[in-house]
């Protein structure tokens, strides 16, 4: 049975590491959308995010920024529609993320013996 947990760890790692890849992808062009969205309708919230660029400064505060505002239970009551949905997909993303980094983490330390 030990031997049958270690072969779908195998198998599961590069689907993990694939989605990982997409939702950091898809992180980057809705992000940007959400930031173009912002810098023409919301410029005050644009500017309270660090006013981000595709490329330049994005840094990790900018991230951890929006990270916050898009887990906040109320962020819908101020913004669009186009705005809601693309915070809800970012939210979406990020929960892939963390639920596939999350699977690595406990496959690579399963299989050095550590879990």
């Amino acid at each position: 049975m030990h031997h049958a947990a270690i072969d779908l760890n195998q198998q599961m790692l590069p689907v993990f590491l694939v989605l990982m890849l997409a939702a950091a992808i898809a992180w980057f062009f809705l992000s940007n959308r959400l930031y173009t969205e912002l810098r023409l309708n919301y410029p005050l919230l644009y500017e309270t995010f660090g006013s981000p660029k595709f490329f330049m400064k994005k840094s990790l505060t900018t991230n951890f920024k929006v990270i916050r505002y898009i887990l906040k239970p109320n962020f819908e009551a101020a913004v669009e529609p186009e705005v809601i949905r693309l915070c809800q997909g970012l939210r979406s993303l990020f929960y892939i993320y963390i639920i596939c980094l999350s699977g690595c983490l406990i496959m690579l330390l399963d299989k050095t013996g550590w879990i």
